[in-house]
């Protein structure tokens, strides 16, 4: 999105307003943005540009194959294009697009269908094009073309139309405004041998996304592993329950319902974040007086309290036990 707002004349400022990233931060490859930072990255996109048909798709031919991480790779060592499809969908968790792919099944063709349903209506149009248009990104990448029969997109005939005449729809002998977003293609294709397959790889890398996957699951991902994101997102700054609800785009009320549903409450989950990030501070060096005031504490008491009640002993005796043990 920032590539593509650069390319039409956007300066970072522009781009990045209100969204809580830096410059410095796009120059951080290991750097890690809130779903909710995707979110208003693309509202000053569209903001600035207006909702243009098209925006979304430009904005996939920027995605290359290290960004889908390990599933990519795994792609990349499939057999078949069969294979490719599966890895993607079984993994999709580990891949940072924002709708849900899925497969279904007919006599002589499959379709991939793209839910864009929960992201929110305001740019659902812009990343749905986006993640239907990486599919055929992903094919290109991995050298195979995706021979689609029908691709169906939602929205507005007149909307759909426009993304027509662009690649890779431009290429498909069908496609049509439709009540949701699929792709289909021939059966024939799940055979088609990949160039660049290697089993052994396949199996290794899989293995490896199957470990991920389980400790993604294991972290309670959802609500739960969002409200943890976004508590992390900030040192300096502790955000309220509301707050935190209004960038997930929910009420309070909701968000308090959620997490219970999942095992979780809002104050455990930041009393955790809080003592991880406590004694992460208290080993780097800072006085028990800065932790305080870095995490969102009144006064310096009630922080020596909650840490006496998380560790078993105050901060203070904490940094001691530190130096004893060096």
């Amino acid at each position: 999105m920032i590539a593509v707002g650069h390319a039409h004349g956007l300066d970072d400022a522009t781009l990045l307003r209100r969204t809580g990233i830096t410059a410095e931060n796009l120059a951080d490859e290991f750097a890690q943005f809130w779903v909710d930072q995707e979110f208003d990255v693309a509202r000053n996109l569209l903001g600035a540009l207006g909702d243009r048909p098209g925006l979304g798709v430009e904005t996939a031919r920027h995605a290359t194959l290290g960004k889908a991480g390990l599933t990519g790779l795994a792609a990349l060592a499939s057999a078949t294009a069969g294979a490719v499809l599966n890895v993607a969908i079984r993994y999709q968790e580990l891949v940072p697009v924002l709708a849900r792919y899925s497969l279904e099944e007919r006599a002589d063709e499959v379709v991939v269908v793209v839910d864009g349903q929960s992201i929110p209506e305001d740019v659902r149009a812009f990343f749905v094009e986006r993640d239907v248009t990486l599919i055929f990104v992903a094919g290109q990448v991995l050298g195979v073309d995706i021979p689609a029969i029908e691709i169906g997109l939602t929205g507005s005939p007149e909307r759909v139309g426009e993304v027509a005449t662009a690649w890779p729809f431009d290429r498909c002998p069908k496609v049509s405004a439709q009540v949701r977003n699929s792709i289909a293609i021939p059966r024939t294709f799940l055979r088609q041998p990949m160039p660049q397959a290697d089993a052994q790889t396949a199996a290794m890398v899989e293995r490896q996304l199957g470990e991920a996957l389980r400790q993604l699951v294991g972290t309670g991902r959802g609500l739960t592993s969002a409200v943890c994101d976004r508590l992390l997102r900030d040192s300096g700054v502790v955000p309220t329950m509301a707050e935190v609800a209004s960038e997930l785009h929910i009420t309070a009320r909701t968000l308090r319902r959620q997490l219970a549903a999942e095992g979780s409450t809002f104050r455990g989950l930041l009393n955790n974040v809080r003592e991880s990030r406590a004694a992460e501070l208290l080993r780097g060096g800072s006085s028990v007086e800065e932790v305080a005031r870095l995490l969102g504490y009144a006064e310096t008491a009630n922080f020596t309290h909650a840490f006496t009640r998380w560790r078993g002993m105050s901060p203070r005796a904490f940094r001691q036990s530190l130096t004893r043990r060096t």
